[in-house]
C-alpha cells in the first residue's frame, strides 16, 4: 500500500517565528505525534520524505522502528511566498502577504525568484502522482510511506481523486479546501 502522511505539528503551525520554509522543526507535541504514528502505520518497506526538516522529524520514529533510510523527493510544501520575505516571521505577520497572493488567483504569479508559482506547484504534484501511479503495482503487498505537507497533499487529492485540471477555479477550490477542510497533522490516507 502507498500511505501519504502529513507531517506532525510544526513550529509554524503554532505561530512561532520561522527562519525558512525548509528549516521549520516540529514542536514537542509534534514529536509525540510522530512517535504515535509508529503505532498506527504498518511496517514500511520504503519511505519518501520531502527536503524539509519537519518531514524527516515526523518519519524518524518509523525509520528507526523499521531500520530504513528515507529517500528525499520533491514533495515539499508549496512555497508561494518568498523565503526572504518570510524570514523570521509568524503566521500572523505573513497573513497580509498570503491574502494578497490568493486574492490575485493567478496561476503564473511568482512572488520572487525563490518562490513557486501555482502552475509550477501543480506540475510538481502531477509529476509525483505519475511516479506513484508507476509504483502502485509494486506496493500491493509492500508498504511505501510518503511523508509530505498539507498543501501538497491537498492538491494531490484534488488531482488524483477529483481529476482537477489547472485553472483559476482550481486555485479557488484549493484555497477553500485549505481553509475549511485541511489535511491535519499526521493525518494519512492510502493511495491505491
Amino acid at each position: 500500500m502507498i500511505y501519504l502522511i502529513r507531517h506532525a505539528q510544526s513550529m509554524a503551525n503554532v505561530n512561532a517565528r520561522c527562519t525558512s520554509h525548509a528549516s521549520i522543526a516540529l514542536t514537542e507535541h509534534g514529536i509525540l505525534q510522530a512517535e504515535q504514528l509508529t503505532q498506527q502505520l504498518p511496517l514500511a518497506d520504503r519511505v519518501f520524505i520531502s527536503p524539509f526538516l519537519r518531514t524527516f522529524q515526523t518519519a524518524r520514529p518509523l525509520l528507526l522502528r523499521d531500520h530504513l533510510q528515507p529517500e528525499v523527493v520533491e514533495i515539499q510544501e508549496f512555497s508561494y511566498l518568498s523565503d526572504a520575505k518570510c524570514h523570521n516571521t509568524t503566521i500572523e505577520e505573513r497573513k497580509p502577504f498570503v491574502d494578497r497572493y490568493w486574492a490575485q488567483a493567478n496561476p503564473d504569479y511568482k512572488d520572487a525568484e525563490d518562490a513557486e508559482s501555482f502552475r509550477e506547484f501543480y506540475h510538481r504534484v502531477v509529476d509525483f502522482a505519475q511516479i506513484l501511479n508507476g509504483l502502485k503495482d509494486h506496493y500491493l503487498t509492500q508498504n511505501l510511506m510518503v511523508f509530505s505537507h498539507g498543501q501538497f497533499l491537498t492538491l494531490f487529492k484534488l488531482i488524483a481523486f477529483e481529476h482537477q485540471a489547472l485553472s483559476i477555479d482550481l486555485m479557488h477550490k484549493f484555497r477553500d479546501r485549505m481553509l475549511h477542510d485541511p489535511v491535519k497533522n499526521t493525518e494519512f490516507f492510502i493511495y491505491s
